[in-house]
């Protein structure tokens, strides 16, 4: 075990942090920074989240990015760039999973990605980040790639390490899916109390059923490994030292709109099993900021 000693002052200041947005994970979202004129976007990061993992995989972060434009003005066909620089000069490599893309290859590396928004002015993506990320606020931008050329901002802060309160969190719990693909992106967090090291399987069968055609559901853990073979697909995986872990869950083709149960359970004594849902919305116009 590599524990380590928390002062009283830090432990302090990141239980404040954690209660400010809601959950250990800082769950939630936070209003976007971004200007939006007629006819405008807007970029929705979840507002943080806590480094985890160890060794090779030690303070790494993921993210949920949602846009959502106009649709009268910018929507069906056209591309936007999404841009999170400063995350990957802060955790040195950033990889982001487009659901709306088909086939098992849906990852790239980089600074930014490209989407192709939906007939209702939307795109999902997620990302995953480190490891090794340095602590602090990231600013993450949204450019249009055709007129009116606007660019939209919002913010993501990586927060230090910290033991947390135990429950299993999805960020976002509710995400209208895309018009194209029928695909959606999420992150699964669990937090076990006591549970330095141990392994935990995630269940994920009623969402696996939902989408149903090509992989159905890929899931992608903090080393950046993704399986997409059954329906309880993902046996394992490690907590680090804080008892807490993540994996990034994505629909890929067919979802059906509804909400799924998500498991997760300690494989060893007491055996606990924490459960969560996600909800997928239909098709449908993004209201700014939602």
């Amino acid at each position: 075990m590599h524990g380590r000693k928390i002062g009283v002052g830090l432990v302090v200041l990141v239980a404040s942090m954690l209660l400010s947005v809601g959950s250990a994970g800082a769950h939630g979202s936070v209003a976007p920074t971004g200007s939006s004129g007629t006819g405008g976007c807007t970029v929705k990061s979840l507002p943080s989240f806590m480094a985890q993992g160890e060794f090779n995989s030690s303070a790494t972060v993921g993210d949920v990015i949602e846009v959502s434009c106009d649709p009268y003005s910018y929507s069906a066909g056209e591309e936007v760039t999404v841009t999170a620089s400063q995350l990957y000069s802060r955790c040195h490599e950033v990889t982001w999973y487009n659901p709306n893309e088909n086939g098992y290859d849906t990852s790239s590396a980089g600074r930014s990605v490209n989407l192709k928004l939906d007939v209702n002015g939307n795109a999902n993506v997620g990302l995953i980040a480190g490891p090794h990320c340095m602590v602090g606020e990231s600013l993450i931008t949204l450019d249009e790639n055709s007129a009116p050329y606007e660019t939209f901002t919002t913010s993501f802060q990586v927060l230090p390490t910290a033991n947390t309160p135990q429950s299993l969190f999805i960020t976002p719990a509710t995400q209208v899916e895309d018009q194209e693909s029928s695909g959606v992106v999420t992150i699964a967090q669990v937090e076990f109390k006591g549970a330095s090291e141990a392994l935990v399987r995630l269940g994920a069968k009623q969402l696996y059923d939902r989408c149903q055609r090509g992989d159905h559901l890929v899931i992608v853990k903090i080393n950046r490994e993704q399986t997409s073979d059954e329906a309880e697909l993902l046996k394992a995986f490690e907590l680090d030292n804080n008892g807490n872990g993540f994996v990034l869950l994505m629909g890929t083709d067919s979802c059906a709109e509804g909400k799924s149960l998500i498991e997760a359970d300690l494989e060893e004594p007491n055996f606990e099993t924490l459960t969560a849902g996600f909800t997928i919305e239909a098709p449908r116009v993004r209201p700014a900021g939602l």
